[in-house]
């Protein structure tokens, strides 16, 4: 294994089922982790993510980070998805982690693959959500909360598929007034 595939396959050095020490072979298309002895190999995996956008009278739900990575930038409510969880179940318990609202979802809005991360690739799940109870309040890694209306959000947001998003609801705000303002107009 060269230096430069190393952080690819950071994690294991031995087989976790015999105790073998890997070897790397090209499988399936890709240079991957073998146990000579057992045959298992280790397939990388991303990491799954899930998050909610919240609207509430025109304006999106953002929390601040409070840890890294980003920490101090705003994101939608999200984490990530727990072995034996949805990815809905996750954007809810998150939702409800991180800003105590209890949030139904309402539709799924894209899934977003990402490979900026430290912690390696991933996917992101994003969905929107109504709020249904619970009191707004910022826990767990959320340092604070606000809603934001399209011509005042932050500069500061998290993650590109964050950015993506809310790109993509700034466009949604902006067809829905256009067509109202004409009318008002003429």
């Amino acid at each position: 294994m060269t230096e430069s595939e190393a952080p690819k396959f950071r994690g294991y050095q031995y087989c976790p089922i015999c105790a073998t020490p890997l070897t790397v072979k090209s499988l399936f298309g890709r240079e991957r982790q073998q146990c000579p002895e057992c045959d298992w190999i280790h397939f990388i995996d991303p990491k799954v993510g899930a998050g909610v956008l919240i609207e509430k009278k025109g304006q999106v739900l953002l929390a601040r980070r409070g840890m890294a990575p980003s920490r101090g930038d705003w994101h939608f409510p999200s984490g990530f998805v727990d072995a034996e969880e949805s990815p809905e179940e996750a954007a809810i318990r998150e939702c409800k982690e991180e800003t105590g609202l209890d949030v139904h979802l309402v539709e799924l809005i894209d899934v977003f693959h990402y490979t900026a991360d430290f912690r390696g690739e991933g996917v992101f799940i994003l969905y929107r959500g109504e709020i249904t109870g619970g009191t707004p309040k910022a826990m767990d890694d959320v340092t604070e909360l606000a809603f934001f209306a399209p011509d005042d959000l932050p500069q500061n947001i998290a993650f590109r598929s964050n950015q993506m998003a809310l790109q993509r609801w700034l466009r949604e705000k902006l067809s829905k007034q256009l067509p109202g303002q004409a009318n008002q107009a003429g």
